[in-house]
């Protein structure tokens, strides 16, 4: 299942890449998402997001978004910046507020979502947000039902990008 799950992921990730425009920006998307479900599928393994792609992700959408901004007009580089420490402040005021309930992973892996839904709009930014919140509640949930007591997240925030990504218009 989980090996479906993953292609299922890889594939949408592909499409949602192609359709951003410029085409450079659909290039920097294409790597990040990659990048993003390898980083969930390793959450949903170990149960961690590591930092190396967190961080890099992130980072290299701060590198990369701008000069596409800069050279091409489209998106908005300081809305990126702007998204990036909204959607992370959310998730983090969740771990400081709800002990156990995030890791700093998840706070990392959703400030780089944040970075490129936000690149392409405000609604975009809120669609992530939304859609991560609905499936980490039902991931939540779903554990619960299992007896888990705790859940990878990283994979919510991953769809919650896509879906905003592909929802765009």
């Amino acid at each position: 299942m989980r090996w479906c799950a993953l292609g299922i992921g890889l594939v949408t990730a592909a499409w949602v890449a192609l359709t951003v425009r410029p085409t450079v920006a659909s290039v920097v998307f294409g790597v990040a998402l990659v990048s993003m479900i390898g980083a969930a599928a390793i959450d949903v393994v170990e149960q961690r997001l590591p930092d190396l792609l967190t961080i890099g992700i992130a980072a290299f959408g701060l590198a990369a978004l701008p000069v596409i901004t800069w050279a091409t007009g489209s998106g908005s580089a300081w809305r990126a910046i702007a998204g990036g420490a909204i959607f992370g402040g959310w998730v983090l005021i969740g771990t400081l507020a709800l002990r156990g309930a995030f890791g700093l992973g998840d706070v990392k892996l959703s400030a780089a979502c944040g970075i490129y839904a936000a690149w392409l709009s405000w609604p975009a930014l809120a669609v992530a947000i939304l859609s991560s919140q609905v499936v980490i509640t039902g991931t939540q949930i779903y554990g619960r039902l299992r007896g888990q007591d705790r859940v990878p997240l990283g994979p919510a925030f991953v769809v919650g990008l896509l879906t905003a990504a592909l929802l765009r218009a």
